[in-house]
């Protein structure tokens, strides 16, 4: 089941709280994407939640707990994870159009790791169409590096050259998350 408590946290402007599963990682990736969250946002057995977002999810069938029994459950599942992933820099960001050749570029100069680099742009090349972004952001940390991309329309792309390939909607626009690395 996913569980969502109250947000009561501050951080830049809003109030967060978590949405987490009590049955697997999986169930609680495949909600998240659903309710738009972006996979990058993971945070070890868990999903930031701000206000909107824990309204989203409760109307798509979470179940609001309040933070002990969230916990408690999170345990009992055995998917507590207090383990701390170090938090993702960005690289670059840029909310202009860029073409598949741009971003390409910004790729090869901006990730620091070449097999990341070349992972990265092999799935950009097999992108059908050829996908062209009119938002980018590139964040890094030791051991991954992410892509997201928002575009107006949905490209095919091959799995196979990611470790994670997360693929949502949001303002009306397909946001394509390729994360390579320690996901």
């Amino acid at each position: 089941m996913i569980l969502v408590d109250t947000p009561r946290w501050r951080w830049r402007g809003q109030v967060w709280g978590h949405l987490v599963s009590d049955t697997s990682l999986e169930e609680l990736h495949e909600f998240a994407r659903n309710i738009g969250k972006r996979r990058i946002g993971f945070q070890g057995d868990h999903y930031d939640v701000n206000s909107d977002e824990r309204l989203r999810a409760i109307e798509a069938g979470a179940l609001s707990v309040d933070s002990r029994e969230l916990i408690r459950r999170l345990r009992q599942a055995g998917l507590r994870d207090r383990s701390k992933r170090p938090s993702w820099d960005v690289v670059y960001e840029s909310e202009r159009k860029h073409t598949l050749d741009q971003i390409g570029q910004i790729v090869a100069s901006s990730i620091s790791d070449e097999n990341r680099r070349c992972r990265l742009t092999g799935i950009l090349n097999s992108a059908r169409p050829p996908i062209e972004a009119l938002r980018i952001l590139i964040v890094e940390r030791p051991n991954a590096a992410a892509l997201v991309l928002e575009c107006n329309e949905f490209s095919h792309l091959d799995s196979d050259l990611v470790d994670v390939l997360n693929q949502t909607r949001a303002r009306e626009r397909y946001v394509v998350e390729l994360i390579v690395g320690d996901e």
